[in-house]
């Protein structure tokens, strides 16, 4: 449903806060513009980089208990849900290092996401080169790849923005539907959300995650569906949710998910 604002009444589950160590603005900052554009609730999911990278250094997760300190304090006093959530990294090769982190913490949802391919950070500007020497086809097959290995590993309910290896327009010359209808596949088969994610509007791609097409096909597979702006400053709580919403009314989702203690529920889009 659509708010005389013109906002969705749906949660974005993808927002950090200054924790993570590109984001801007606190928990109180995010809860108070959360509630001025009539979301229905809020939830954080911070950057967990579980396995350290030279060019990624993360500086959150050594702070987790001052961080669940500021965040219940906020959440008794908000007037929307507030959520914990957490976003985290995969890599196949630290499964029990992610599931022990998880099991430490009382998480409402936890988002796993893929942004690393060997050790090539895709969605780095910086290394957006590397795209020109490499097979973007075979790109795809791996980013895919490791998306449904993520979603086989049961430790997510939520994967995020599922085709951000299209972040900087880089698209294969050939069909490519078979990788994304096997993947939809893997996400129905494991029971796991798709992100719909309004950032890819503010990136080179100029598209939300996932594209009609992967959106259409996920539908198709009885994939449901979370928001997130993926908002890194406070401003940008909700941004492009319209549009996102009228996306997933158009390929056919009616209602989106919210979770509280790892268990789904359902609100109408």
């Amino acid at each position: 449903m659509l708010s005389s604002q013109g906002l969705c009444m749906i949660a974005d589950y993808h927002v950090h806060t200054r924790a993570s160590p590109d984001a801007e603005g606190t928990i109180a900052d995010c809860v108070r513009v959360a509630e001025k554009r009539s979301i229905c609730e809020i939830g954080f999911s911070e950057h967990a980089l579980l396995r350290p990278l030279r060019q990624r250094p993360n500086n959150f997760v050594p702070k987790m208990s001052d961080y669940m300190s500021c965040f219940l304090k906020v959440k008794e006093k908000s007037n929307i849900p507030v959520k914990l959530g957490i976003e985290i990294d995969f890599f196949p090769q630290e499964i029990e290092k992610i599931r022990g982190f998880i099991e430490k913490y009382p998480f409402d949802y936890v988002i796993g996401s893929v942004h690393v391919i060997g050790d090539w950070i895709f969605d780095d500007s910086a290394e957006k080169g590397e795209f020109a020497k490499r097979n973007v086809l075979q790109v795809y097959q791996e980013y895919f790849g490791l998306v449904r290995s993520a979603a086989k590993s049961g430790l997510f309910d939520v994967l995020a923005h599922p085709d951000i290896i299209k972040i900087f327009g880089n698209i294969p010359n050939v069909d490519f539907s078979p990788i994304l209808a096997e993947t939809a596949e893997a996400l129905a088969d494991a029971n796991v959300c798709a992100e719909i994610n309004t950032k890819g509007l503010r990136k080179p791609c100029r598209e939300i995650y996932p594209s009609e097409q992967f959106l259409m096909i996920l539908y198709g597979s009885g994939v449901p569906v979370t928001f997130g702006s993926d908002a890194h400053t406070p401003e940008d709580i909700a941004r492009n949710f319209k549009e996102a919403a009228l996306l997933a009314r158009k390929v056919g989702y009616t209602q989106a998910c919210t979770y509280e203690h790892r268990k789904r529920a359902f609100v109408a889009i």
